[in-house]
């Protein structure tokens, strides 16, 4: 078994699917495809392993699933442009992960995605969405579910998918009401959710279990929460999540958190995100929005640092029963601080112990705890004079900030939200952003301004553009493309792990450039 787990990933093979010139009578070649996902499926053409059930979790056993099926544990299913159907998998475990991904240059949809007791599964590149099947959806769009009978999942990962209910926003409540299904749906451990770009839906993201990565997500246009972060050990890192439609009498949040039940959630980091209450102040059914909430506690060794919070709401960040929990260098600002609901706090309540706000800037201050280097701007004119273009919502720090230099360097994050390391200065700087003239590199034609940080990286890479990202593609010295990664956001974070040390070339596809721009980066 050890030998097999060890050599399993040397013979993958890559099958391929196309709705349009695919047939269930193909062998899944680059000439001969399988006809749709769903079918594949329901042709029981994956071999895996499946739980002896009901799943007894001090006992589990496995037995085959579909033994001689052409696709095996390593291997890649990649989905041509057209409908694939659903994709609905109960109890695959496999030894080694598979993949589901786009052809590069295609746009495959599936109506929704339920992965139920599966292990060791990638999901990237994928369109998810009932309208082109001409229905919707009020349920879950992707649901991973550990599941009581059929056994738990575990390692799944969902990377730069496009889900959303519609394609265009509703402008009247009772669509988002009866129409609106809620993005991904995390029940289950170990999983990662990455780069993905959900747009017009109920809740974003819900994370109920431990050990679960939300990094570099873009959350547009919902009527719930943005997020739900319900488990342990949980990282919620560099996401977007912004434009609150108010359709109902559900208190809506940008990251939300509570206990009640079962609930523990406890070591947790909240970092680099950005939440805004909306970016046009005309946007249809227009509400208020809390930033991070967490209001039935306990919540213990909490992280909460590096954030924009820009709500028009009394809760910007707002840890209730709170314990030993750390808010750093956050910037929490009410975009109308002179209207109600607002303007936007840092609290901690009475029932919080051993918490630590430091180094951030917000239009007040509860705090019950050791509370240092805060700075409360509480008017129009402070804004103006403290950051870059505050009305289209740009927080950098202008250079002459009362908020640069301004922060205690021991408890300052060791980088900013754009992963600018601190100190630029003689001191680092209060607030999520660490004041520097070196981030944008020179305007292209059209306008476009693109921005790629850190140049070196190690870890991951961020492209912004003024400009919507359509695509991004990752190729050596010898031009060879390594990996190309959909867009449709003016914000990428990408993690190619699977890089040497060396130089490389990112050639950045946005609305104004075709071919594209390309740009040198070096990873260490």
């Amino acid at each position: 078994m050890l030998l097999f787990f060890s050599t399993s990933g040397l013979f993958a093979t890559s099958f391929y699917i196309d709705p349009v010139n695919g047939s269930n009578d193909g062998d899944g070649s680059i000439s001969n495809p399988w006809h749709t996902l769903q079918e594949v499926v329901e042709q029981n053409l994956i071999e895996s392993y499946e739980y002896v059930t009901p799943y007894d979790p001090d006992n589990p056993q496995l037995i085959i699933k579909n033994e001689g099926a052409p696709v095996k544990a390593s291997d890649t299913l990649i989905l041509r442009n057209g409908l694939h159907g659903e994709l609905f998998l109960r109890n695959y475990i496999n030894t080694d992960y598979i993949t589901i991904r786009a052809e590069t240059g295609h746009t495959p949809w599936l109506k929704y995605v339920r992965l139920q007791a599966c292990h060791k599964w990638r999901l990237t590149g994928i369109s998810v969405s009932p309208e082109p099947y001409g229905s919707y959806l009020t349920d879950k769009l992707v649901f991973i579910e550990s599941h009581g009978w059929q056994g738990p999942s575990s390692l799944i990962e969902v990377s730069y998918c496009v889900i959303q209910s519609t394609a265009s926003p509703w402008t009247e409540a009772g669509d988002w009401v009866n129409k609106a299904g809620d993005g991904i749906y995390v029940l289950a451990d170990s999983v990662n959710v990455l780069n993905n770009d959900l747009r017009n839906i109920r809740f974003g993201i819900t994370m109920k279990g431990n050990h679960i990565d939300a990094v570099g997500n873009s959350v547009v246009n919902f009527s719930g929460d943005g997020l739900r972060l319900l488990g342990s050990y949980c990282l919620v890192e560099k996401n977007t999540i912004k434009n609150c439609y108010a359709v109902d009498s559900n208190h809506d949040d940008g990251i939300q958190s509570f206990t009640i039940g079962d609930i523990v959630a406890d070591y947790n980091i909240i970092r680099k995100n950005t939440i805004l209450n909306y970016e046009d102040p005309d946007q249809p059914l227009l509400g208020p929005l809390q930033g991070i909430g967490c209001f039935d506690g306990p919540y213990r060794n909490w992280v909460v640092e590096n954030n924009l919070v820009i709500v028009d709401h009394w809760h910007g960040i707002s840890l209730y029963n709170a314990v030993n929990c750390h808010i750093t260098n956050n910037t929490v600002l009410d975009p109308s601080p002179d209207v109600q609901p607002g303007p936007a706090w840092i609290k901690t309540d009475e029932a919080s112990v051993g918490c630590f706000v430091q180094n951030n800037v917000a239009n007040q201050f509860a705090v019950n705890g050791t509370a240092n280097n805060n700075t409360v701007l509480d008017n129009y004119s402070s804004y103006a004079e403290n950051f870059a273009d505050y009305i289209n919502n740009d927080f950098h720090l202008r250079i002459e900030s009362q908020l640069v230099d301004a922060a205690d360097d021991a408890v300052a994050p060791p980088d900013d939200r754009d992963n600018v390391t601190r100190p630029q200065g003689p001191h680092a700087d209060i607030g999520c952003y660490e004041y520097t003239e070196n981030v944008l590199v020179p305007e292209t034609s059209e306008g476009d301004v693109i921005s790629i940080y850190p140049n070196p990286f190690t870890d991951r890479i961020t492209v912004e553009s003024k400009i919507t990202i359509r695509r991004i593609e990752l190729s050596d010295l010898q031009g060879n493309v390594l990996a190309v990664y959909p867009c449709s956001g003016r914000s990428v974070t990408l993690y190619p792990d699977f890089l040497l040390p060396g130089i490389y070339f990112l050639t950045v596809v946005s609305d104004s450039s075709v071919p594209g721009k390309v740009f040198k980066v070096v990873k260490r």
